[in-house]
């Protein structure tokens, strides 16, 4: 009989914060595959701190954060770790187009998409996610011509078409105008099922994050404070550092 997988996302007693001060201390939190973790609370709560400590970005101040397999300073294989950061992360001076490829090309690295260098499949999927995100027409425009909602749509077009196994994505459907953000969280779920993707997703208004996730987790005083499941018939749990 073969064991199950173990989960894309486990933290054990992590704490997480800068120069040695924590931010957020002993969480313990657990995402399994194809579901969606929202994380909501006040600002400075820690919910980007938290996020780019997933992403391997900052290190633990202490416990463990273990993402697909590895824990810091290793980093998850390239293409299966998608990050979409408040900053969005874009090449300004390249076009929509050539800034999605970017999410194709995992493996191949930015010189190579902005030197035209990918397969023709490739721009066909980079094309069809610009379309998902409603913004076909614009593969040629330049990231600086474009509005903010715009801009964080094409860093979502970028992450969905790497079809990565884990997804962190901050403040997501910011800027977004409620119809796009519908549309954005059914490609999410099309994604999610075809792929069975992980998803944590920062995000600050809370009826949205009820809405688009399995379980909401809310971040005060340094924890967890409260675990919401949505989807369940039962009352909302309530539980201290603990998923």
């Amino acid at each position: 009989m073969t064991a199950p997988s173990p989960p894309p996302i486990r933290c054990r007693d992590l704490s997480v914060g800068y120069d040695g001060v924590p931010v957020l201390e002993n969480l313990s939190v657990t995402v399994e595959e194809a579901t969606t973790v929202a994380i909501v609370g006040r600002s400075g709560c820690g919910k980007s701190t938290l996020l780019k400590t997933l992403a391997g970005i900052l290190e633990p101040l202490g416990g463990e954060a273990t993402v697909l397999g590895t824990t810091f300073p290793q980093t998850p294989p390239r293409g299966t770790l998608g990050y979409i950061p408040q900053s969005l992360g874009l090449v300004m001076r390249g076009t929509v187009l050539q800034n999605v490829l970017h999410g194709t090309l995992s493996d191949l690295g930015t010189v190579r998409s902005f030197l035209g260098r990918f397969p023709r499949d490739a721009e066909q999927e980079a094309r069809a996610a610009i379309e998902d995100v409603g913004l076909a027409g614009t593969e040629q425009s330049r990231v600086t011509e474009l509005s903010g909602g715009q801009r964080r749509r094409v860093a979502i077009a970028r992450a969905f078409v790497q079809r990565p196994r884990v997804l962190l994505a901050d403040e997501m459907l910011s800027e977004l105008d409620e119809e796009t953000a519908r549309s954005i969280v059914n490609c999410l779920c099309e994604l999610q099922e075809g792929t069975g993707m992980a998803v944590v997703v920062v995000e600050h208004n809370r009826d949205i994050a009820r809405a688009m996730s399995d379980q909401v987790l809310h971040l005060e005083n340094g924890g967890i404070q409260e675990r919401i499941e949505p989807t369940s018939t039962n009352h909302p749990d309530t539980q201290q550092n603990d998923v």
